[in-house]
C-alpha cells in the first residue's frame, strides 16, 4: 500500500494528495437552439450570420454562442476587443454589449465563437405582450415594467420612452414603471438598453398563500383551490376548537370577526360569538385595536373569516373556523403593557377563567430587546408557567432583528416556547427573511425551532371594516404557525388518526405541550434556504403539516409517544417500531423543562437523550448531524437541547429502537414526547419484549394486567396514543373503562418499584 492509501484511511483527517485536477466538460446536449423566456427561439444551425465586412456599433447588444461552456478566459478575449458580456443565457450564450465599433469578423472569428447575431426585439417582450404588441392599431394604455441591462441607466431610459408617449410612473433600481399604449410598444422594445418589459400585475391576496404554505408546504407554482388546501378540503378548519392570542386589540366590527348576532363593544365572554370566545384586557390595556394595528392583522392571520361577508376577501386565516381567546395588552395608542415577568399575562389565558375548558395553546408576536439572545426573566417565567402546566403550549415570534447570529427577542429564547422565523410566502416560502432574527441562543440551543410565512401577508386592517392590508415580520409568522397546529389540534380531538378517517373511539382530547412541539419539528420541511437544518436561520426548516396528517387517500407515516412520568437521571425508557419502506425517517424528541435561573448561562435543566438504533446494529444520537443527516455512531451527545433529532435519509426496512436516557434530571421525573415520521409499519409505546414480565407471578384481573392497588396505571393503543390513565382501586376492581376491541400495551409504576409493563388484550 503506497503513502497517499495511507493518508486517505486516516479517519477526520482531511489532507491535500496532489494539485488541482481539471477536465474537459462536454458541450450541452441542445445548446444549438437559444431559447427565450417568452418562447421565441433561434437555432443557431440555421440562422444567418451578418456579413463578415459588417460593422458592429458601439452602444449595440448581441447574442454570441459559445462552442462549449462558457470559460474566464473566453470572456477576457471578448472584454479585449470591445465586447463586453453582460448577461449568460442558457446555454452557451453570451450577450455583448459593444463598447466601440468593431467588424463582425473580430467576433466571428474568435475559435470559441460559432455564433454571432443581434439580439431580437421581441425577445424582450413578456409572454403575455407578445400578441398586444401585435395588434395596431390598439389604444389601450397597459401598466408596464421594464428593466435595463446592467451598466445601463433606467432615467435616461424613462425620458427616452416619455417621448413615445408613456406616462413614466416609477424609476426604482435598473426598472421603470409607466404606462403606454400596447401598439408602441416595439418602439420600446427596439430600445438597445432595454433588457425586459412585462406587465404590471396586481397585487394579490398573500393570506390565501399563507393557507397552502400551512397545508401542502412549497411547491413550485401555486396550487389550485382543492389541492393546496388539503386539509381543509377534508372538513378540518378549526371547528369547535379556541386559540389564545396576545396583542394590540381587534376591531371586532371588522368582516373576518364581526357577529352581527352579537356585537362586541367591551371586555367579557362571548360564548355564543361566532369568532371571538373572549375579548379580555391586561392590565391597563384599552378596548379596541388602536396605534398600528398590530392585533388586528394577526388575528386575521390566524383565524380571521369574512364569510358573514361573503367570503369576498379570500384572505381567511389559517384555521378560519377557530375561535380565539384574545387578551389585549396594549393602550389605545397601541403600546404594550408588558412586564418582564410574563406569568400574569400567561396564566390570564392558560386559566382561562369562564371557561367550561381551558385554552391550551396560545402565540405572542412582541417582546423586549434588550441583550439579544440571552436567557432572562421573560424566558424564565415562561418556561416556569409551561412546566407547571405540561399541556400548555406557548407559540411565540423569533423577532425582526435580521442579522447573523445571536439576534433572538425575548421571550422567544424560552426552551419551552415554540419559536418561529419567517420564511417568503407563497412560492417563495423555501427563502428564509433577511429581517427574521437569527438565533442560536447564547448557550448555543437552536432557535428558532421553525419558520412559517412572513412576507406580503395580506391580512385584515383594522382601520376600515371591510379594509385589508399587506403585513410583514415574524409577528404574521407566529400566528401563522399556531393556526396551522391548531388544525393538527382538531385532527386528533376527532379521532382521525391513525386510520386517516374521523373516529371518535381513536379521539386524542389531550396533548401535551412536548408532543405538539414534537410533531411540529418532525413536520418540518428542510427545503428552506441554502444551509442544513438544523442552523441559526430556519431552525429544524419550515412548518409542513402535509408530512404527519395521514387521511385515507395518502401514504403518510407518524407514530406518537406522549409519556406523562418520564424518567429521573440514570433511568432509560424504550420503545420500538416497524418500517416497512425506505421514505426519510425523523424521530423527535421533545420535553417541557423546567425554568432556568435568569442568571444561569446554560439554560438546560433536566437533560435527556434519544439513541436509535437500526435494524443492522447501527447507532444514531440526537441532534448529531453531518450534511443534514444523523452521523452513524457518533461519539457526542447533546447537552443544550430540550428537543432532540435523528434523521436518516434511506433507513432500513425493519424494528428500529429507540431509548430516552435520562442524563441529569433535577425534579425527580422528566416527562417527555416523541413522534416518529416515516414509513411506519407499527409502533409499540414505551416497552420492548424485553421489558415485558416473563416469570412474575402476580394477581389478575379479568382486563388482563397485575393488580397493584394504588399504582398508576397507564394504557396505550397499538399505534402510540395513551387511552387511559389512573390509579388501581384499593378494592381490587379493574380501573379500566371500557375499550374497543384490540391489542393494548400497559404501564404499572409506583414510586422507586420497578414498572410492570406488559400487553392487554381485550376481546368480547
Amino acid at each position: 500500500m503506497n503513502r497517499l492509501a495511507l493518508l486517505l484511511l486516516v479517519p477526520g483527517l482531511l489532507v491535500r494528495t496532489g494539485t488541482a485536477g481539471s477536465y474537459a466538460p462536454e458541450p450541452y446536449a441542445d445548446a444549438r437552439v437559444i431559447r427565450f423566456a417568452n418562447g421565441a427561439s433561434i437555432d443557431t444551425r440555421f440562422a444567418p450570420l451578418p456579413d463578415a465586412d459588417s460593422r458592429l456599433e458601439a452602444g449595440t447588444c448581441w447574442l454570441v454562442h459559445l462552442a462549449g461552456p462558457v470559460r474566464p478566459e473566453w470572456l477576457k478575449e471578448l472584454n479585449r476587443i470591445g465586447a463586453e458580456p453582460i448577461c449568460y443565457l442558457a446555454y452557451q450564450t453570451v450577450v455583448c454589449r459593444l463598447g466601440r465599433d468593431a467588424s463582425v469578423s473580430a467576433v466571428s472569428t474568435l475559435p470559441f465563437v460559432d455564433w454571432l447575431g443581434p439580439h431580437p426585439a421581441a425577445a424582450k417582450l413578456a409572454p403575455e405582450l407578445l400578441l398586444v404588441s401585435r395588434l395596431s392599431p390598439l389604444t389601450s394604455r397597459l401598466s408596464l415594467v421594464l428593466s435595463v441591462w446592467p451598466g445601463e441607466d433606467p432615467n435616461s431610459v424613462a425620458a427616452a420612452i416619455a417621448g413615445t408617449g408613456a406616462a413614466v410612473m416609477d424609476v426604482t433600481g435598473r426598472s421603470v414603471r409607466f404606462r403606454l399604449d400596447a401598439a408602441r410598444l416595439p418602439e420600446v422594445a427596439a430600445l438597445e438598453p432595454v433588457a425586459w418589459i412585462q406587465e404590471c400585475s396586481p397585487a394579490l391576496a398573500y393570506n390565501s398563500d399563507v393557507q397552502w404554505v400551512m397545508q401542502v408546504g412549497w411547491r413550485p407554482q401555486r396550487p389550485d383551490e382543492v389541492s393546496g388546501r388539503r386539509i381543509w378540503t377534508h372538513g378540518i378548519r378549526g371547528q369547535n376548537m379556541v386559540v389564545g392570542l396576545f396583542d394590540t386589540g381587534i376591531t371586532t366590527e371588522h368582516d373576518m370577526f364581526i357577529d352581527p348576532n352579537f356585537p362586541v363593544t367591551a371586555p367579557g365572554l362571548f360564548p355564543q360569538h361566532r369568532k371571538l370566545a373572549a375579548y379580555k384586557l391586561y392590565r391597563s390595556a384599552s378596548f379596541g385595536d388602536g396605534g398600528n394595528y398590530h392585533g388586528t392583522a394577526l388575528a386575521g392571520t390566524l383565524a380571521g373569516n369574512d364569510s358573514i361577508a361573503g367570503n369576498a376577501s379570500k384572505l381567511d386565516g389559517v384555521a378560519p373556523d377557530c375561535r380565539i381567546y384574545f387578551v389585549d395588552n396594549a393602550n389605545s395608542f397601541g403600546i404594550y403593557v408588558l412586564d418582564n415577568d410574563l406569568t400574569a399575562l400567561l396564566d390570564s389565558v392558560r386559566f382561562s377563567r369562564g371557561m367550561s375548558e381551558p385554552v391550551r395553546q396560545v402565540s405572542g408576536s412582541f417582546g423586549t430587546d434588550l441583550e439579544l439572545g440571552y436567557y432572562r426573566l421573560e424566558e424564565a417565567s415562561l418556561d416556569a408557567v409551561c412546566w407547571a402546566d405540561k399541556e400548555f403550549l406557548v407559540v411565540w415570534a423569533a423577532g425582526n432583528f435580521g442579522g447573523s447570529t445571536y439576534n433572538l427577542g425575548h421571550p422567544s429564547g424560552a426552551k419551552n416556547a415554540l419559536t418561529v422565523g419567517s420564511c417568503g410566502n407563497g412560492t417563495q416560502s423555501n427563502t428564509i427573511s433577511s429581517s427574521s432574527s437569527r438565533g442560536p441562543c447564547r448557550d448555543e440551543r437552536i432557535k428558532p425551532n421553525l419558520l412559517a410565512p412572513g412576507e406580503n401577508i395580506a391580512t385584515a386592517d383594522g382601520r376600515e371594516p371591510h379594509a385589508y392590508v399587506n403585513f410583514s415580520g415574524t409577528s404574521a409568522s407566529a400566528p401563522a404557525a399556531s393556526g396551522a397546529l391548531m388544525l393538527l389540534r382538531q385532527y386528533f380531538a376527532e379521532g382521525w388518526f391513525p386510520t386517516g378517517a374521523p373516529d371518535s373511539a381513536h379521539r386524542v382530547a389531550h396533548l401535551s405541550s412536548a408532543l405538539m412541539r414534537a410533531m411540529a419539528i418532525a413536520a418540518c420541511d428542510s427545503n428552506v434556504g441554502t444551509e442544513y437544518p438544523p442552523n441559526s436561520s430556519a431552525g429544524w426548516g419550515r412548518l409542513d403539516l402535509a408530512t404527519i396528517m395521514h387521511f385515507a387517500d395518502d401514504s403518510n407515516g407518524l407514530a406518537f409517544l406522549d409519556e406523562p412520568v418520564g424518567v429521573s437521571t440514570g433511568q432509560t425508557q424504550t420503545f420500538q417500531f416497524e418500517l416497512s419502506g425506505r421514505a426519510p425517517l425523523h424521530v423527535a424528541l421533545a420535553w417541557t423543562d423546567t425554568a432556568a435561573a435568569p442568571e444561569a448561562a446554560i439554560a438546560i435543566v433536566n437533560d435527556l437523550n434519544l439513541e436509535l438504533t437500526s435494524p443492522d446494529g447501527n447507532r444514531y444520537h440526537g441532534n448529531q448531524f453531518y450534511a443534514g443527516w444523523s452521523a452513524s455512531n457518533p461519539p457526542n451527545w447533546d447537552e443544550r437541547n430540550v428537543e432532540e433529532v435523528c434523521k436518516v435519509s434511506h433507513p432500513l426496512p425493519g424494528r428500529w429502537t429507540a431509548r430516552i436516557l435520562g442524563r441529569n434530571v433535577y425534579s425527580p421525573r422528566q416527562p417527555f414526547a416523541v413522534a416518529v415520521r416515516g414509513g411506519i409499519a407499527g409502533m409499540v409505546p414505551g416497552i420492548t419484549e424485553e421489558d415485558c414480565p416473563r416469570t412474575e407471578t402476580v394477581p389478575k384481573v379479568r382486563g388482563g394486567f397485575p393488580l397493584r392497588p394504588g399504582w398508576r396505571l397507564a394504557v396505550f393503543a397499538i399505534d402510540g396514543r395513551r387511552v387511559f390513565a389512573g390509579t388501581v382501586p384499593e378494592w381490587g376492581l379493574s380501573p379500566v373503562p371500557s375499550l374497543p376491541p384490540g391489542v393494548y400495551f400497559y404501564r404499572l409504576e409506583s414510586g422507586s418499584e420497578r414498572p410492570i409493563t406488559g400487553k392487554l388484550v381485550i376481546c368480547r
